[in-house]
């Protein structure tokens, strides 16, 4: 996968809820299951930990870009030298 869209999917699983005690369907609806619907929607599944460690272990594979505020950095350290 693009290293773009591993981060969109990143992102995607930091949104979800810590867990659906914590959600505001609590008492009006059954937990879901996230093998049955698909979906993950809560931090306290084992699907979410299995789908965010393996992400984690194919972007530490990954070269390191430099951000916004490190590539400043090094172009002033440049500038300087």
């Amino acid at each position: 996968m693009h290293t773009g869209t591993l981060m969109t999917r990143r992102a995607a699983l930091l949104k979800c809820k810590e867990s659906f005690e914590s959600s505001d369907r609590v008492g009006y609806e059954a937990r879901p299951s996230a093998t049955s619907t698909g979906i993950i929607e809560f931090k306290d599944t084992d699907a979410w930990n299995r789908a965010y460690e393996d992400l984690k272990s194919v972007l530490a594979t990954r070269e390191n870009l430099p951000n916004k505020q490190e590539r400043k950095e090094i172009r002033q350290a440049k500038a300087r030298s």
